[in-house]
């Protein structure tokens, strides 16, 4: 079964929130803005990334766009994609 973009946007911003062991900053981001824009540093990025990796089941192609990785919208577009 697959998941829909709203579950998938809603597991990664719970994998934020355990990140940055709050909800506070993450409810404040909107989906579709840049999360570098928003204060992701890179390294929380990456760890962001990781959790992903885990959450759902795949690992992170070496050749992905890097507008893939910009927002928890184009995160959630990704991974959507590749369980269809």
């Amino acid at each position: 079964m697959s998941d829909t973009a709203a579950e998938v946007r809603q597991r990664i911003r719970g994998l934020l929130v355990d990140l940055f062991g709050s909800d506070r900053f993450v409810n404040g981001v909107p989906d579709g803005v840049s999360l570098r824009e928003a204060g992701v540093s890179s390294t929380a990025l990456v760890s962001l990334l990781v959790a992903m990796e885990d959450a759902f089941g795949f690992e992170w192609d070496d050749e992905v766009q890097p507008e893939v990785l910009r927002s928890i919208d184009s995160l959630a577009g990704h991974v959507v994609a590749l369980r269809n």
